[in-house]
């Protein structure tokens, strides 16, 4: 394998999202891309990466971040010569730049359906904001992935593997003891023959796993752990912690519930923005870090965290616009 180290792959894996978008794309470039993509995994992760947000940039199209990633693309643009078509430029610009900042994009519209999306190498699912899917893998088992999450499953004979790039999947696996079933994020695996259990990573790329039922190893930069079903693994850069009997409660959001025990306020509002379009803002950092214990639904959940908070006397609750909402201390 030969690498130029010069080359960013997010912005060659855009480039050729575009390429191949472009009016005069041949069987040429297909087949130049997948040379493209195959010659190196940062390659390969790179274009796995463009595919999934590629289906949900539409539905964050008048997202700001996304109208200024698009028009400062096509500010670059237009002093170049006019051969693609600039939207498809501007769209695989702001996939670049996305990528580079290691963002992933969530659907804002609660309506948008989810998103499959196959390519020579995988198959890419996607879920907006406030929308779960339930889908049949390939071998049998079940997946169940949350709302504003996104996996890749890659096309291997035997071998059952999912890669979770953002939020967060529930796995019913189907027993084979030949073929071990592999969920792998941020440089971590959890490996079942047959079992219950939900991985999460999370935004600053701590994973969590809830076992339900059955026996899972997780494997870590650090450290190996066999899982028993009811406990909760939790990483952190540092650090890797198994609680007992806290797995029902974790992998509740399958069930509409989320559970939270002295959880500091600004997690339990990061976890109800993957089920509400609006923005909750909090600007003060004790009240970010206040902890909050209790039972949420995952429709609804919003309005009953506030309503809790201001009549605790916790916060104050204002909204400047029908989008956002935002916690001050009392």
């Amino acid at each position: 394998m030969t690498r130029d180290h010069g080359e960013d792959p997010a912005a060659r894996a855009a480039g050729w999202y575009a390429r191949l978008r472009a009016d005069d794309a041949d069987a040429v470039d297909r087949a130049a891309a997948e040379r493209w993509r195959r010659a190196d995994p940062a390659h390969d992760a790179a274009a796995a990466r463009v595919d999934t947000l590629d289906t949900a940039l539409t539905g964050v199209a008048d997202d700001p971040a996304i109208a200024a990633l698009r028009a400062q693309a096509l500010g670059a643009a237009s002093a170049r010569p006019a051969v693609q078509r600039w939207p498809i430029f501007a769209t695989a610009a702001a996939l670049a730049a996305v990528i580079g900042t290691g963002t992933i994009l969530s659907h804002r519209d609660q309506a948008e359906p989810a998103h499959a999306h196959t390519t020579a190498g995988a198959t890419h699912y996607a879920t907006a904001v406030g929308e779960q899917r339930r889908i049949r893998l390939p071998d049998g088992s079940i997946m169940t992935l949350d709302a504003a999450s996104a996996v890749s499953i890659p096309h291997r004979v035997n071998d059952r593997r999912v890669d979770l790039l953002a939020g967060r999947a529930a796995f019913a696996v189907q027993k084979d003891r030949a073929h071990p079933f592999v969920v792998a994020t941020e440089g971590n695996t959890v490996t079942a023959l047959g079992t219950h259990f939900t991985v999460e990573r999370g935004a600053d790329g701590a994973m969590t796993v809830a076992l339900t039922e059955g026996v899972v190893r997780v494997v870590t930069p650090g450290a190996t752990r066999t899982m028993a079903a009811g406990q909760v693994l939790t990483t952190t850069a540092r650090s890797v912690a198994v609680a007992d009997g806290r797995a029902a409660d974790t992998a509740g959001w399958q069930d509409g519930r989320l559970t939270f025990a002295a959880t500091p306020l600004s997690q339990v509002v990061a976890a109800l923005q993957r089920y509400d379009a609006r923005r909750i803002v909090i600007r003060d950092a004790r009240l970010a870090a206040h902890p909050f214990s209790g039972s949420l639904r995952t429709a609804g959940g919003t309005d009953a965290l506030v309503a809790a908070l201001e009549a605790y006397g916790t916060a104050r609750a204002t909204r400047p616009d029908a989008t956002t909402i935002v916690l001050t201390p009392r």
